[in-house]
C-alpha cells in the first residue's frame, strides 16, 4: 500500500497518480498505520483526544469545520479526478463535498491509529461554537466559493427566495416576546428585567414553563402580578419545540420575537425590532448580539456576533443567522411554526430560518440587540458534539432537497 504522509495545509503540489494520501494534523501522535484500507475514496479513523476515543464525522457534514480527525487518507486518483490540487489549503474541504455531490460517503473505520494534540481555544464552552469568528474575510470568501460551487452541483443553489407575500398591518401589541423555560430560577429574573428595560411599551411577554421543580414559575409569576404585560403558561413533559409552539399560540403580536430564559434583550431591541419590520417587508429579521459570561460580562476574546457571511445560500453551511430572531406572525402561521416531529429539542430555531430563507426575504438589523449568555447549564454546552452536529446536518440536507424542488418548480415555470 503506497502512503505519501502530508502535513495538514499542504497544498498537495505535486500530487501523485496511485495509492493513498495520508494527512496528519501536525503535533499529533501516529499509533500505527492500518495495513490496508477499504474501496472508498476517504477513509477516516477513530483517535484519542483528552484520553477518550472519540469517532470523526460518520454522516455527511457539509461544514468545513466537520471532524476529521488527526489522520485521514484519500485516494489519489480521486483527489487527482476533482482537481483538489486547484484548492490550496482548502483542498479537503473541496474533497468531502465532491465527494456528496457524486452522491458517495466518507468511511469511518473504529480502528484507533493516532492522538490527537491538544488544540487551543476560548475553552469548553466557547471553542466550538465560536471558531468561524476567527476567519478572515479572504478565508470566508475561498469557504463559500467551495460551498456554493457544491450548492450549484446539487442543484441547491438558490438565487433569491420564492417571494411569497406578506399581508399583514401592523396592530396591538405590536411585538410578543417567548421565552420557553424551566428551572432557571438564576436567570429568568433579568431575562424579563430585560424587557421591561426597554423604551418601547406595546409589547406583551409570555414565557411558558415547562414543568419546573425550582422556584422559575414564582418569579415570573411576582413579575406577572406587577404588570399585565407578562404572562405565565404552564405546561410539563413538554418538548423545547413544543413549549416555543404554545407560547407562539398563545401570543397576539404582529412580530414575535425570541428570548431565551438565560439571555437578555439591550434597552432598544423592542423599538428596533418593531421599526425595522415595519419598514421593511421581510419574514425574519435577525440583529447582532454579544456573548457574555455566567455573570453577564462580556465575554473578550469573543467580538460581536454579526454573522456577516450570512444569505440565503451560506445559512446551509453556517451554524446560525444571529440574534435576536424576529418574525412576522403571518409567517409562522403559514409555515406552521417550529417543527415539533423532526426537531424536537435542538437547532428548532435554526430548521426554522432555513425554511423562511427559502420563501421570504430575511433581514439583517445591523445592531446589538441581544445578550447572549454562555454557561455550563445552557442548552448548547450540554449537548453532546455529535448530537448537534448530526442534527443540524440532516436539516442541511432535507433544506438541500426542498430547494433544489423550488429551483426545479421556477425552471418549469419560466416562459
Amino acid at each position: 500500500m503506497k502512503v505519501y504522509p502530508l502535513p495538514e495545509g499542504h497544498p498537495l503540489k505535486g500530487l501523485p497518480t496511485d495509492g493513498w494520501v495520508m494527512v496528519y494534523s501536525p503535533g499529533s501522535a501516529i499509533l500505527r498505520l492500518p495495513d490496508s484500507l477499504p474501496r472508498s475514496p476517504v477513509v477516516l479513523f477513530n483517535y484519542i483526544s483528552d484520553g477518550r476515543v472519540e469517532r470523526p464525522a460518520y454522516y455527511p457534514d457539509i461544514t468545513e469545520g466537520m471532524r476529521r480527525g488527526p489522520v485521514r487518507f484519500y485516494e489519489a486518483g480521486f483527489l487527482k479526478r476533482i482537481g483538489a490540487e486547484r484548492y490550496g489549503s482548502l483542498w479537503e474541504y473541496h474533497a468531502f463535498l465532491s465527494l456528496y455531490s457524486e452522491g458517495r460517503m466518507h468511511a469511518v473505520l473504529d480502528e484507533v491509529i493516532a492522538e490527537e494534540n491538544e488544540k487551543e481555544g476560548y475553552g469548553k464552552l466557547h471553542s466550538e461554537a465560536f471558531n468561524y469568528l476567527m476567519y478572515g474575510p479572504n478565508y470566508e470568501r475561498e469557504v463559500e466559493a467551495i460551498f456554493y460551487d457544491f450548492l450549484r452541483r446539487m442543484g441547491a443553489y438558490m438565487e433569491r427566495p420564492m417571494g411569497y407575500p406578506l399581508r399583514t398591518r401592523p396592530h396591538s401589541p405590536k411585538v410578543s416576546v417567548i421565552t420557553p423555560v424551566k428551572n432557571r430560577e438564576r436567570f429568568i429574573g433579568e431575562a424579563i428585567e430585560s424587557v421591561l428595560s426597554n423604551d418601547f411599551p406595546d409589547w406583551e411577554m409570555v414565557i411558558v414553563d415547562n414543568g419546573s421543580t425550582d422556584s422559575t414559575p414564582d418569579v415570573v409569576e411576582r413579575y406577572a402580578r406587577k404588570d399585565n404585560r407578562i404572562r405565565l403558561v404552564r405546561t410539563a413533559g413538554r418538548t423545547l419545540t413544543e413549549c416555543l409552539n404554545i407560547a407562539v399560540r398563545e401570543s397576539r403580536g404582529w412580530i414575535v420575537a425570541q428570548l431565551d430564559s438565560d439571555d437578555t434583550y439591550t434597552p432598544w431591541a423592542l423599538r428596533t425590532i418593531y421599526e425595522y419590520h415595519r419598514d421593511n417587508p421581510v419574514g425574519l429579521a435577525v440583529s447582532y448580539y454579544e456573548v457574555v459570561d455566567e455573570e453577564g460580562k462580556i465575554v473578550p476574546e469573543l467580538p460581536v456576533v454579526k454573522h456577516l457571511e450570512f444569505s440565503i445560500n451560506n445559512i446551509l453551511r453556517v451554524g446560525g443567522a444571529g440574534a435576536v430572531r424576529s418574525y412576522r406572525r403571518e409567517v409562522l402561521e403559514r409555515l406552521g411554526g417550529f417543527d415539533e416531529r423532526n426537531v424536537p429539542h435542538f437547532a428548532e430555531d435554526y430548521d426554522l430560518v432555513l425554511r423562511i430563507s427559502e420563501l421570504y426575504p430575511i433581514g439583517r438589523i445591523h445592531s446589538v440587540l441581544y445578550r447572549y449568555r454562555r454557561h455550563a447549564e445552557s442548552t448548547d454546552a450540554t449537548r453532546k458534539y455529535h448530537f448537534k452536529a448530526r442534527t443540524k446536518t440532516a436539516l442541511r440536507w432535507a433544506a438541500i432537497e426542498r430547494r433544489r424542488r423550488f429551483n426545479f418548480v421556477r425552471r418549469i415555470a419560466l416562459p
